[in-house]
């Protein structure tokens, strides 16, 4: 995890931050699930102390020393007291440590089989679902200003602005639509910066009977980590079995499976996954690619078509059961197909929102060359741009946001590879554009 960066400065939590669970009723989960997850982290880190315990488990210390109370009476723990000379110091208790006996290490075995989740204490899933509500981004709408800064690195974002702000307030889906390398899924990544609020987000929820992994370090961005480095102060510190992060920005494109959306098992380490969209849920899920997927789009459509109109979805758990979660999220769909192509006008209609990205207009397309090449450290000539407009209307190929970094991509290998002056003239230009397109579909559509 990374420190709070100074971009995410202006982020504050939307809702309170959870408060310090100090009784076991609070905790709303069963004292066999805890004394399961002690058992389970005592085998993976013998001779444990109580501070070490309560920072992997996320609760206070005077929780666990119940919970190890409570299993040296079944002679599931021994105790490792530390030498006679520090026995009364102020440190000792800490020092303190903390095994299996070999009754231990057997039910150890048995938890991990039943469940291999290792990592701090679940929330319940009414506290969950409760946290889920409360964060609703839909709760603090956005003005201009917000998306204006949240797309200023996003060349033509005037012409998103006016559409954009509306329908991330709306809180309804998005059908994001239009060639190639017009810039839908770069700027579906930056429509959350247009809100100002960072929200918590559980290590794990329990529900039915089962431990559901939800905080992912692929798809959750902390920016308060801080509390979980030190002993727990209740009152300077919040519930350590929530991490405050940006609000999740998942994408997924044609490697998307029905699987994913469901409580998933992993195979290699038996741990039970949530799906993509309860790890978006007060964030943006964006389905990309659509109709790229291996199961046919009417199959994933339907898939959201409950979760959409009533803003709750339905999970399977492995063990038969089902819950309720809620589905509050962005749900945005990405293609370079024609919508009417890929969907029923039934659906289309469930979409709120359809954003057609278009080229660049001419004037922000050279800017944007300009503003490239110098990141790049390249002297991009006059007779570059002539030469590269020429292409274009030759080829009549459209504006598109993804051409100057690729193909000063490789004017910079070509220059590279020559040893020559850090410069893009006509020649380095016409070698790149040819390097990019295919011979048979040059200028036809960019790859």
């Amino acid at each position: 995890m990374n420190d709070t960066t100074s971009s995410d400065s202006h982020l504050s939590p939307q809702v309170a931050a959870p408060a310090i669970i100090s009784s076991m009723d609070d905790l709303g989960i069963p004292t066999a699930v805890v004394e399961n997850l002690v058992v389970k982290h005592l085998s993976a880190y013998p001779k444990t102390d109580i501070l070490h315990l309560a920072q992997m488990l996320g609760i206070v210390t005077h929780l666990i020393e119940d919970v190890l109370s409570e299993l040296r009476k079944k002679a599931l723990v021994e105790v490792f007291q530390p030498s006679a000379q520090s026995l009364f110091s102020e440190s000792a208790k800490s020092h303190v440590r903390y095994a299996l006996s070999e009754q231990g290490l057997a039910e150890a075995e048995v938890a991990f089989k039943k469940d291999a989740y290792i990592g701090p204490v679940p929330v319940s899933l009414q506290k969950y679902n409760q946290m889920v509500e409360l964060q609703d981004l839909r709760a603090q709408l956005i003005r201009r200003p917000d998306v204006e800064r949240a797309l200023s690195d996003v060349y033509g974002a005037n012409r998103l602005i006016p559409v954009l702000g509306p329908a991330i307030n709306s809180g309804r889906a998005l059908l994001l639509y239009g060639h190639a390398g017009t810039g839908k899924s770069f700027v579906a990544a930056r429509i959350l910066n247009a809100l100002n609020t960072s929200v918590y987000i559980p290590y794990a929820v329990f529900a039915a009977g089962n431990i559901i992994k939800v905080f992912s370090e692929q798809h959750h961005k902390p920016v308060d980590n801080k509390h979980n480095r030190d002993v727990i102060s209740l009152k300077s510190h919040y519930d350590k079995r929530w991490v405050l992060c940006k609000r999740p920005d998942i994408q997924v494109g044609g490697e998307l499976t029905m699987d994913m959306l469901e409580v998933n098992h992993s195979e290699h380490n038996r741990i039970w996954i949530a799906p993509l969209q309860m790890m978006a849920n007060n964030g943006i899920l964006v389905i990309d690619d659509l109709g790229r997927q291996p199961m046919p789009v009417a199959t994933l459509l339907n898939r959201w078509i409950v979760p959409m109109e009533y803003n709750y979805d339905h999970l399977s758990l492995p063990n038969g059961q089902q819950i309720t979660i809620p589905f509050v999220l962005t749900m945005a769909f990405s293609t370079n197909l024609d919508p009417q192509t890929i969907a029923d006008p039934a659906f289309l209609r469930r979409l709120g929102y359809k954003i057609q990205f278009q080229p660049l207009l001419e004037n922000d397309y050279i800017n944007l060359w300009s503003d490239l090449s110098k990141n790049k450290d390249l002297e991009l000539l006059p007779s570059a741009l002539e030469t590269l407009l020429n292409l274009h209307s030759l080829h009549k190929v459209g504006y598109f946001p993804c051409l100057p970094k690729d193909i000063l991509g490789i004017s910079q290998d070509i220059i590279q590879f020559e040893e020559i002056a850090p410069q893009v003239n006509s020649t380095i230009l016409q070698r790149a554009w040819d390097l990019y397109f295919t011979a048979d579909e040059h200028g036809g559509s960019v790859l």
